[in-house]
Formats: C-alpha cells, structure tokens, sequence
C-alpha cells in the first residue's frame, strides 16, 4: 500500500522548500522537491551599472552572501579587463575560507543536528559546569520548539551526548559572530561586505588587522578540530547506514578554488561515469520543463508541467552533485579517502553521511590553509589595482568560484556599461533542480530508495537528514 509523506514547508534550511514523496513497501518510490518562490534578481540586474550587481548579487542569501561579491566581482573583472594585486587575491581568499568554514559549522550543528539528536535529553544537568547548566536549564524551561522532535525517529537520547552536542550548538553561534567580525575587518562590513570592487579590496590592512584575523582563525580551526571533527565522527559511528542512503549519481563537479604557491586547494573537473573530465562551461545547459518559466527565462507560474521555481542546470544532459563531497571527489583527496577507510567506505561515493564528513574535513583543510595563505600578505603593497568605474564598457565575464554548498556560477554581459544579461548557476540549483530531460534532479534521485521507518504527518526523518545533507539554500537556487 503507498503512502504520501509531504512536508511543506521544510525546516532548518535556507529559503523555501517543499517535498512529496511516495513510499511503497518501506522506501520511497516517487519524489518531487520544489522551490517555492521566485526572486528575479537576474531580472533585477538588467540594464543597471555592472559594478551594482557586486552588492546586489550578495544579497541573493542571507547566508553565503560574500561567496556571490567574489564570484560577480570575478566576472566583472574580465569585462574591466583587470587583474587584482597580490594582496588583493590574498584578502578575497582570506574572506572566503573563513565565510566557507563557519557556514559549514553553522549547516551541522544548528540545522542538522536536530536531525539525529534529542535535545531534550541535555536538560537537567545539575554538574558544575556553568555555561552548560544556563543551557540545560534553558532547554528544560523554555519550551523552544528546537529541541522537540515531532517528526519520529532514531534519535540520540543519552544525556551525555546530547549535552556535549547542545553545547557546541550554542558555541558554533558564538564561533560565528566572532569570525563575522574578523571577516568584516577585511570587507569593511558583514554581511555583504563593500571593500569589493573591480580590481581587489579596498580595506586598509594593518598589522593589528592580521593578528585579529589570525586570532580568530584560531579559535575557529580549534572548535573544528576538537568538536566538530569528533561530533560528525561520532554520527559515522552511531548511524553507519547513512554510508547506504542519499546516493544519487555519483556525478560531480567543481571548481579550482583557493589558490597559493602550491596551487589550488580544490581543482576544478566533472566526475561522470567514474571518469575525470575536464570542465567545459558550453556543457551546461539550463532545463525548464519542470520549471514555471517561459522558454526566454521570463515567469510563469502556470507553466505546463512545472511544479518547482528552480531551473534544472545538465553537464552535457547529466545532472551533476556539487558541494565539499564533490570537491573531495574531483581533487581525489586522499586523506578523505583515508578518513572513510576508518569506517570502511574505500571509495568517494554519494551518501548522507559522506557529505556530513566532507564538510567536516573540508573545514580543517581550508582552516590549515588559511593559517599558510595569510602569512602571503605583503604589508604596505597594494590592495587594490586602479579602475576607472565610470567607464562605459561593453563586454562579458564569468566568474568561477565556490561556496560552502558548492560550484558557483556568476555569468555577466555588459553593454555600453548596463548590464544586458546576467545568470547565476549556483551549487543548490544543481542539487535541487527538478526533472527534467528525463532524469531526476540530484537531490530528488538522493531521495529515491530511502528506507522509510518512521513517519507521520511532519514527514520521514529519513527523507530530511538525505535533503539537509546537502546543505539546501533555497534562497540561492530561487534567485
């Protein structure tokens, strides 16, 4: 007998989402994932000042805005025909591993832990540790609807887990505020930082701006080493199965991001059909049939056969898996690969918990890499190469970049200084696009064949830990 399990809309993510699933005989058969707004901000961009859409891009999130200024700012420097001094990559880098690593903590402890462990059970803590008894009494008294399950499942209850866990939840806010003011030293402002322009970054940076930066580098790769690292482990660990479930296509894709004197951190490449191949960008190719746009991109809600506002981006008519996974997976990372031999994985595939990993060692390696790349910044050199801004130019650009949830895309044309045509293809397009040209979307083919368990009225928790594994911005993809 089927079952129709829908959550509309799906919580602790970034935007607004809505699954339907089928289950037959305890797995699900059938899956649709929509987005469930439009924004247009591509529209928006049209016909205004190219160096506009580095501030507004940003605010395609509320999240992973600085990602977007990088990404549109490298666009924009192929139509201004410029290339950023030392210091000025250097400062963008600095700002965009930093941003990466704390949205990563942000994605696991306050929008996915909820998934595998019951909060309620941190409360009653009578020890002698004060931060966590204002938490477990808190927990205990609040009523905040955050630490109630109402969708059933195979939680962590043990008091001593599910403590540690509430602890690191409220410690990962704290982490994120003191990095937010680390990055604004070098943006000049978070979120949406406005130190970035054509040609580099504006801040002045003294050695006062270093040693900030550096200090709170350091309290973030501590936090990651000594409690994310373990707390995503001791899921591995708990939840084994995960290895097993959330598999799509084994397809992936990224860029060459990060760079420093040894090369890029991530290099760029697609992985289909177990081959590494090169990345053409005339390859990709955006779907609409399931999708409410019109064949010029133009709105349409009552377009036949949509059912999602997120277009359907194929590399070649494949769909593609981005994000730390993916990157992992391109650059054949062999210490991921010897990560997952500790659980027995001897091989970089698609599932929930492989993600949950990446993200967690992608974090370490970036945080190691920028203790190295700071130390590149040249004291008294130049931030920033001169552009004449008022200049009106004709021309094209595409940015290639990353973001914590991926490959990013921010394609630009420009005549005689307007903006005629802009296009972001961003990571949770690709993971969250709908059917189309006869294949699932990723996250949609992630989803079918999940084993069904528990269930009710607010869905199947096995359904939202595959869906949040991905780290979903809804916000983005609806752009």
């Amino acid at each position: 007998m089927s079952n129709l399990l829908s959550v509309d809309p799906v919580s602790r993510i970034e935007g607004h989402m809505s699954v339907s699933t089928v289950v037959d005989g305890g797995r699900v058969s059938k899956v649709r994932i929509a987005g469930n707004m439009y924004r247009g901000l591509e529209r928006l961009l049209l016909n205004r000042h190219p160096v506009d859409s580095a501030r507004i891009a940003q605010r395609v999130c509320g999240v992973c805005h600085e990602v977007h200024g990088i990404s549109s700012i490298t666009a924009l420097e192929q139509i201004y025909r410029v290339v950023p001094p030392h210091n000025g990559q250097v400062l963008r880098d600095m700002i965009l591993g930093l941003h990466i690593v704390t949205d990563h903590l942000l994605h696991f402890y306050n929008l996915c832990s909820p998934d595998y462990i019951d909060y309620t059970a941190a409360a009653g803590y009578t020890g002698n540790d004060a931060e966590m008894r204002n938490i477990s009494d808190w927990i205990g008294s609040s009523g905040t609807k955050f630490v109630i399950n109402k969708t059933p499942g195979d939680y962590v209850r043990d008091k001593g887990t599910a403590r540690r866990f509430a602890l690191h939840y409220f410690q990962t806010l704290k982490i994120r505020a003191e990095a937010a003011s680390g990055l604004a030293l070098i943006g000049g402002k978070v979120p949406f930082i406005h130190a970035l322009l054509p040609g580099g970054i504006t801040t002045e940076i003294t050695t006062d701006t270093l040693m900030k930066y550096y200090r709170v580098l350091s309290d973030t790769a501590a936090f990651v080493n000594e409690a994310f690292i373990p707390d995503v482990m001791e899921l591995a660990e708990r939840y084994p199965e995960y290895f097993r479930i959330g598999g799509a296509y084994d397809t992936f894709y990224a860029h060459d991001s990060l760079k420093s004197k040894k090369g890029y951190l991530f290099t760029s490449g697609v992985i289909v059909s177990g081959e590494k191949r090169a990345f053409d960008y005339k390859m990709v190719k955006e779907f609409l049939n399931s999708s409410y746009y019109n064949p010029d991109g133009s709105p349409n809600e009552s377009a036949k056969g949509a059912y999602s506002w997120i277009k359907a981006p194929r590399y070649n008519g494949f769909p593609l898996e981005t994000g730390p996974l993916a990157r992992a997976a391109v650059s054949n990372d062999s210490g991921f690969r010897q990560l997952l031999a500790r659980f027995g994985q001897n091989s970089i595939r698609s599932s929930v918990m492989g993600r949950l990993l990446a993200r967690a060692y992608e974090s370490r390696k970036i945080c190691n890499y920028l203790f190295e790349r700071s130390e590149d910044f040249v004291l008294g050199k130049p931030t920033i190469a001169h552009v004449d801004l008022q200049k009106k130019l004709t021309g094209e650009g595409i940015g290639f970049s990353l973001a914590a949830r991926g490959a990013l895309i921010h394609h630009i044309k420009a005549y005689d200084g307007r903006v005629t045509e802009y296009k972001m293809i961003v990571p949770s397009t690709w993971n969250f696009g709908p059917t189309a040209a006869g294949k699932h979307g990723v996250a949609e083919k992630a989803v079918l064949g999940t084993p069904v368990r528990f269930g009710g009225d607010s869905g199947s928790i096995e359904v939202g830990r595959v869906i949040r594994s991905f780290d979903p911005c809804t916000a983005c993809s609806v752009h």
